[in-house]
């Protein structure tokens, strides 16, 4: 049984979480709680780490909890985690209450810059994101080449380098890393814009992003207009011409 509840919550002081530690105000939790067999504390010590799994080999990539922790971190919230063999797992989810925008609030979203047809290398080593990043892509005017590894989208480069217009790459990844993957693009084809996905807390170094040939760092999860504009935005600076 998977339970999901969502509730207001206000803090009076300040409380310390087992991810996290809580200022006094008022926030808004998410729980989700199951009754499968539960962790032991070990396994419980490690649950957010990169790369860290308990699945077999080639079953899974040890990054969801990460990227959920990272996601999390970067909205200001922390996480409460609860387990024991045999007992089941809780999972609450803090994030600050935000206040509701006035009723007569009628801001209008900018129309969203759409793409001429542009070939975009679409690089993460999840599957399921590869294909919704495929989606989102050509959804929007491009068209979307994506790999699952790294090595593989390297190599496709290196046998049509002009075919691209711009990459898209996941950093955390298994076989190299997305700012690896940047450097041996930018080796091949110095003028080739490059952008980074992250959805990890840790920053990308500003100098190796630079040296590496990338542009910018989009947080993950993406969203449609946020990408639409990451990507016009560079593709017209590299039909000007780009320095840097």
């Amino acid at each position: 049984m998977i339970d999901v509840a969502l509730d207001p919550v206000a803090l009076d002081t300040e409380r310390a979480l087992s991810h996290g530690a809580l200022a006094a105000g008022r926030y808004v939790r998410l729980s989700v709680r199951d009754s499968g067999h539960g962790m032991d504390a070990a396994t419980l010590e490690r649950i957010f780490e990169p790369f860290f799994t308990t699945k077999a080999a080639g079953t899974g990539t040890g990054l969801g909890l990460a990227m959920v922790h990272g996601i999390v971190s970067d909205h200001g919230g922390a996480i409460d985690v609860r387990s024991r063999p045999g007992a089941g797992t809780s999972f609450e989810v803090y994030f600050r209450q935000a206040e509701a925008p006035p009723a007569d609030d009628d801001r209008s979203e900018a129309p969203v810059p759409l793409g001429q047809g542009e070939a975009i290398l679409f690089v993460d080593d999840e599957r399921p994101l590869v294909r919704l990043g495929e989606k989102m892509l050509a959804e929007i005017g491009y068209e979307p080449i994506g790999f699952d590894r790294s090595s593989a989208a390297l190599a496709a480069f290196r046998a049509d380098p002009d075919r691209f217009d711009l990459v898209l790459t996941d950093e955390i990844m298994p076989e190299m890393t997305g700012t690896e993957l940047a450097t041996a693009l930018h080796e091949i084809r110095p003028d080739l814009p490059i952008i980074l996905m992250t959805g990890h807390g840790a920053p990308v170094a500003a100098r190796g992003s630079r040296a590496a040939g990338i542009r910018e760092v989009l947080k993950k999860p993406l969203l449609s207009a946020d990408l639409a504009k990451g990507l016009a935005r560079h593709l017209v600076l590299h039909r000007r011409g780009y320095s840097q």
